[in-house]
């Protein structure tokens, strides 16, 4: 039995040591026996979006659309620069309705701009993203205006109320 385990422990040295590769050092006869290793043909292909058959056909579960870049988004709003002073560089966020003045010539909308002074706007008159649609008797109608990279100009109705219910 001694006899036939040292065999077998002999026989998983040898297939061991026959299995371990040579480390590769600059001598070449060190590895004159040793093959490089290959590698994988499928790794290698690199397809430049749409692979192409033996027959020169596109695959046909493939979607075309699915492969355009889209660097940036087609409809993204303009940048209007600057702000001036006074009521035309307010934005319609930053307007805040302080009152409405009722004479017989119009109404008047009393309005605190983004420098904290108080303007008397009427129908028709600009701020900086937008205008002025409509006065009532306790509201204000804004329309901010949104110029997009296409041409499109998208309007945005913005309600401004004297006392919130």
């Amino acid at each position: 039995m001694k006899v036939n385990c040292s065999r077998v422990i002999l026989a998983l040295l040898a297939t061991l040591l026959l299995n371990v590769p040579i480390a590769r050092s600059g001598n070449p006869e060190a590895t004159a026996g040793v093959e490089p290793a290959k590698r994988s043909v499928a790794s290698e292909v690199r397809t430049a979006g749409v692979p192409f058959r033996p027959t020169n056909r596109r695959d046909p579960f493939l979607n075309p659309l699915l492969l355009i870049k889209k660097d940036k988004p087609a409809d993204e709003e303009l940048s209007r620069g600057l702000p001036p002073p006074g009521i035309a560089g307010t934005y319609i966020a930053q307007a805040v309705l302080q009152g409405i003045s009722l004479r017989g010539s119009g109404r008047l909308a009393v309005v605190r701009g983004a420098d904290n002074r108080a303007y008397f706007l009427r129908e028709g008159d600009r701020l900086f993203d937008g205008y002025l649609k409509t006065i009532d008797v306790d509201s204000i109608t804004l329309v901010r205006e949104t110029r997009l990279r296409s041409g499109k100009i998208l309007t945005q109705d913005v309600t401004k109320r004297l006392r919130t219910p």
